[in-house]
């Protein structure tokens, strides 16, 4: 097995690896392992504890192999895209074994794998993420095919792509993210044109006692940002939209505008004006939100909606 770096191929490697076992997965990473301490390049492998055993156990060590756990379960993606930057910014090869994605969960996901290809882009790194194809459906397989340039497949190694997909196209393709189900239920609270002070208050007092301290912060700061872009950029009116659960928070502001331009909205820091120097900088506010708390958009015939959620945390005790 050659490696795009040993091939002479510099710059961002974005690679997917669909297996079925362990034992298919090794099959992949320890030739990749082994290559890369051979040119003595950076490696890190997040991998789950039986991939690690065999690897430690199969490999030399070396201190150009890092062996971590991976995530465990998905998170929040703009969260993870300014963590991936200063992670992989040491590290020649990253092999990351992916967790389990929902179904719920999957279309923030798909939109993470393709901006990644735009946000790493910089970074002279071979990033491979693994899928397990036993907890993919169709739609989630095709989606990770159109945002890794490169496959490893059936014992076929770093094949280049032909469904993979421009990724500002796809974003702009994948931005409109189904409604909640709870979304289908009558709401705790209906505000028609709140201004941000009535959003702020009618979220606080909603999550009082169903979110820990932090999160009602969290979400009471989106719920502000989601209001007063409504009414600074959208179409009147504006309806925000509440529903409480014991241990859940959901907050949709819908106006009948189209809603933003920019696909990868909140996805990325604005660049200051003018691409330098201090200030304002527009979009701030809907970044800090997705860092926050759980963001979708998407655009329908009456308009364009925002969901913000916030869940207590269930490794957490009250």
């Amino acid at each position: 097995m050659t490696s795009p770096t040993a091939a002479g191929q510099r710059g961002f490697r974005h690679e997917l690896v669909l297996h079925r076992s362990t034992a298919e997965l090794l099959e992949f990473v320890l030739p990749l392992v082994r290559d890369g301490v051979a040119a003595e390049e950076p490696t890190l492998l997040l991998v789950r504890a039986d991939t690690a055993e065999a690897v430690q156990h199969l490999v030399v060590p070396s201190p150009y192999l890092t062996i971590a756990p991976p995530l465990t379960r998905p998170g929040r993606p703009a969260r993870h895209l300014r963590a991936a930057r200063p992670m992989l910014a040491g590290y020649a090869r990253v092999v990351h074994q992916e967790p389990v994605i929902p179904p719920t969960q999957w279309p923030a996901w798909g939109r993470l794998e393709a901006v990644l290809n735009i946000v790493l882009r910089p970074h002279d790194t071979w990033a491979v993420c693994a899928y397990d194809q036993h907890t993919l459906t169709d739609e989630m397989t095709a989606d990770l095919h159109a945002t890794h340039p490169l496959l490893t497949h059936h014992h076929q190694h770093h094949q280049a792509n032909d469904r993979y997909q421009d990724p500002v196209e796809f974003l702009d393709e994948h931005r409109n993210h189904p409604p909640d189900p709870v979304e289908r239920t009558a709401p705790t609270v209906e505000l028609v044109d709140p201004s941000p002070a009535t959003a702020r208050a009618t979220v606080a007092a909603a999550a009082h006692q169903r979110l820990a301290p932090g999160e009602i912060d969290n979400l009471v700061f989106a719920a502000h940002e989601a209001v007063t872009n409504a009414l600074l950029h959208g179409r009147p009116p504006t309806v925000l939209r509440l529903w409480a659960q014991p241990d859940r928070v959901t907050v949709t502001v819908t106006d009948t505008g189209p809603g933003p331009a920019d696909p990868l909205v909140g996805l990325l820091p604005p660049d200051p004006p003018n691409g330098h120097g201090p200030g304002p900088r527009a979009g701030l506010g809907l970044w800090l939100s997705h860092q926050l708390v759980d963001v979708t958009h998407r655009r329908h015939p009456a308009g364009y909606t925002i969901r913000l959620a916030a869940s207590y945390p269930a490794d957490r005790t009250r």
